[in-house]
């Protein structure tokens, strides 16, 4: 049985709840936020975000270029005009006419322009700077800077002498303006915008005002009292000295005359809560202090995290590796605003809860994505963030009756991407021993998610519109072209993936009967798996294969998800030893994988792919693994605006980064036994949370320079040898260190299983 299956014991049972906060986690601290470039990915279909936040913020100050409707981020490297700075995103989304882009600013000297296309002013790159928690621009012949914390921004403006103005737009929106208002009071200003965040989503719901609606509440002031103001509607009407406005895509502005160039500071509040509690996320998190001092503690927040892993190689190593962990430490995000409160919108309306000391971590759009990389990673690079995380997707389910597979700040559920990511989740956690969670809770809600799906789904579009397991799934062992002929094997495969997972949690916590009854579930896997072609097909309701039937066919109605069937074939996670002989055996497996490569079937822009360049250590073949990881890192990836080959997805591309940097990837995500690689640094030191980790930390080295010499030749951990291309989370978390002996040429080393 190979070392995909290998368990992980029950962890033990605790005594208390554990207080992250009780055991210190302290360590000394070099400089790397100079190594990381936010603008990695802003080009081409990265989609990342340049601007300001710290670690998890929910507050993400970040420019919005001027786009074309349909444009999937905010902003694009291309791109010649800029429309503004607005306050939350997602990070490398892939879907066009949804997201946020809410509460945006414009500076603006000269004359008033009010009119979108108008008022997006030209900026050119030379004038741009990005670090982590700060971004500048000049726009217009106005400096601008931003800096953030977890729930609030700060805005520097210096503008030349003659008429200057702050346009304030609630309407903004990357989705749907539906109202909003806007008061201005001085220096300071109020207001909020309502929003549908997916319109696709929500029609395909019935739109009845439950999905994809949510409301963004601000509270901003002005360093200097303005002289003037007004406010508009974004169909032109505009009213100067108006104190109020209402409506959808509404704004506002106030404005000075100057004699002399004169700096602005505004810090700006954002909430899901209202107006007052914006207001008070300035106030606790801001205050009294200025841009440079907000900016110098989102450096010093951002170092503290970076420095969970310190590593040492090339220039380009460390700069891609930090540049992606930067990127990594994005999501989930924190929604626990200042005095412990949040919105949680799962019901279908917002609702407001008191923490009690929990982080409610959301925003992760979508987990389909990082269910495989970066929740992993996380396991290992943040800990003390998986109790809240757990928890927080528990509070989902309870609030809202499932689990989610795509969190976000709208209403209901987001719906999109297929099956339930969410449980490989959990039990990858449980299995680790980050069990610090109601277990009782969340096998209830993957055993509904596994058993259940929400009323009315309708067919053809099952894996979109539909949360919890189709039942066609569960009578039939597969599901039918009929229920979603755009992914209808990729969302079998993946239902199978996550049936092992749950398998896995529910031995752990003792229910041995269920247990059994999804571990055999599990197997479907085999029911689109055609053996007569050694590929995933998709099936009928009556048990017909699709016909005609081409591998290849990447055409919309292919019965899979943003692949192929080249690509999800190799989609067994869970069971690589069972896939191998349905394929033929190792041997036939391994030419497989290599005609695989080598006909360019392998696209490492997208998650379905990410897994398979370490199936070769799988069945034996770690050269194979070492090789094809290599490639993808040099090929893939560079430190170019355009240096990301897909969407970043949430940090899930960043987090395949990392790991592969690492030589360490968890190919079934519920099972905590990593792969192993060359790595792409020469030395990695993972400093591991004594809170939950006793082993202070692991070490990764290599005796040479692994972009010299690519493969292993002799491997050690701990000093005794390791013969295996395989490591336990056990082994890791307990610390030490794995050292390699690398060669140029390909070895016999890590063959065995």
């Amino acid at each position: 049985m190979l070392l995909l299956f290998l368990a992980c014991p029950p962890p033990a049972e605790e005594e208390a709840p554990f207080d992250p906060d009780a055991v210190p986690f302290t360590y000394p601290e070099i400089a790397l936020t100079g190594l990381v470039d936010p603008m990695v990915g802003t080009a081409g279909p990265g989609n990342t975000i340049p601007g300001a936040l710290v670690p998890h913020g929910m507050v993400r100050a970040s420019p919005d270029t001027l786009a074309e409707p349909g444009a999937i981020d905010a902003y694009r490297w291309e791109d010649t005009r800029m429309e503004g700075f607005s306050h939350t995103h997602l990070e490398g989304p892939g879907g066009s006419f949804n997201g946020y882009s809410q509460i945006l600013l414009l500076p603006q000297a000269g004359p008033r322009l009010l009119d979108r296309q108008d008022r997006a002013a030209l900026f050119d790159h030379s004038s741009e700077s990005a670090r982590p928690g700060y971004y500048g621009v000049t726009l217009g012949g106005v400096q601008a800077e931003l800096t953030a914390t977890a729930h609030a921004a700060v805005h520097r403006y210096v503008f030349p002498a003659g008429e200057a103005r702050v346009l304030i737009d609630v309407g903004s929106s990357l989705g749907t303006s539906t109202n909003g208002a806007l008061r201005i009071d001085g220096a300071e200003v109020t207001g909020h915008g309502d929003y549908l965040v997916h319109p696709l989503v929500a029609a395909l719901t019935g739109n009845d005002g439950t999905t994809g609606y949510t409301t963004v509440y601000t509270a901003i002031t002005v360093s200097i009292p303005p002289t003037e103001h007004g406010t508009f509607h974004d169909d032109g009407a505009e009213n100067p000295g108006a104190d109020e406005v209402a409506g959808a895509w509404s704004g506002g502005w106030v404005g000075w005359s100057f004699d002399a160039p004169t700096t602005v500071e505004v810090k700006v509040g954002i909430s899901y809560i209202s107006e007052e509690q914006a207001a008070k996320n300035v106030e606790e998190e801001v205050g009294d202090a200025d841009f440079d001092s907000v900016a110098t503690a989102a450096d010093a927040a951002w170092n503290h995290v970076l420095n969970r892993v310190v590593v040492e190689g090339s220039e380009d190593r460390r700069r891609q590796f930090y540049t992606a962990l930067y990127r990594s430490a994005f999501q989930p995000s924190d929604h626990t605003e200042a005095g412990g409160r949040f919105a949680i919108h799962s019901s279908g309306e917002a609702k407001i809860k008191e923490a009690n000391g929990l982080h409610y971590m959301t925003d992760d759009w979508c987990q389909w994505d990082s269910f495989r990389t970066l929740h992993p990673l996380g396991t290992l690079f943040e800990p003390e963030l998986r109790d809240d995380i757990a928890r927080s997707a528990l509070m989902v389910y309870e609030e809202g009756g499932w689990l989610d597979k795509c969190p976000w700040s709208g209403t209901g559920y987001s719906r999109v991407m297929i099956a339930n990511p969410t449980v490989p989740i959990l039990a990858d956690m449980l299995g680790k021993g980050l069990d610090r969670f109601d277990t009782e809770v969340a096998w209830a809600a993957i055993d509904r998610s596994g058993t259940e799906e929400t009323p009315d789904s309708p067919r053809g579009l099952c894996g979109f519109s539909s949360l919890g397991t189709p039942p066609e799934y569960i009578e039939l062992g597969f599901v039918p072209q009929e229920c979603d002929p755009s992914q209808s094997a990729s969302i079998t495969l993946e239902q199978a993936e996550d049936d092992a997972a749950a398998a896995r949690f529910a031995a752990a916590i003792g229910r041995d009967a269920d247990a059994k009854r999804y571990a055999a579930r599990a197997e479907n896997w085999r029911n689109v798996f055609d053996e007569s072609l050694g590929f995933a097909r998709p099936r009928y309701a009556d048990g017909s294969w699709m016909d005609p039937f081409d591998p290849n066919d990447n055409s919309e109605m292919n019965g899979f998800t943003e692949a192929n069937s080249w690509i999800y074939s190799f989609h067994v996670m869970h069971d690589v030893e069972g896939l191998a002989d349905a394929m033929g055996g190792r041997e036939a497996f391994i030419a497989k994988l290599d005609q695989f490569f080598d006909e360019g079937h392998f696209d490492i822009s997208n998650e379905p792919s990410f897994h398979i360049p370490w199936l070769y250590a799988a069945v034996g073949d770690p050269t194979g693994t070492q090789n094809r990881v290599s490639a993808a890192l040099k090929s893939g990836f560079s430190m170019a605006p355009d240096g990301l080959p897909g969407n970043d997805d949430a940090g899930a591309t960043s987090a395949w980064v990392v790991l592969a940097s690492l030589g360490l990837y968890q190919i079934d995500a519920s099972n905590a036994v990593w792969t192993l690689s060359t790595p792409a640094v020469q030395r990695a030191e993972i400093r591991l949370h004594p809170g939950y980790y006793p082993g202070g930390s692991f070490v990764i080295e290599t005796d040479g320079d692994p972009q010299l010499l690519p493969y292993i030749a002799s491997a050690t951990l701990n000093g005794a040898p390791l013969e295996h291309a395989w490591i336990s989370q056990d082994q890791i978390t307990a610390g030490g260190t794995l050292h390699y002996s690398l060669s140029a040429t390909p070895t016999a080393w890590g063959q065995a299983l």
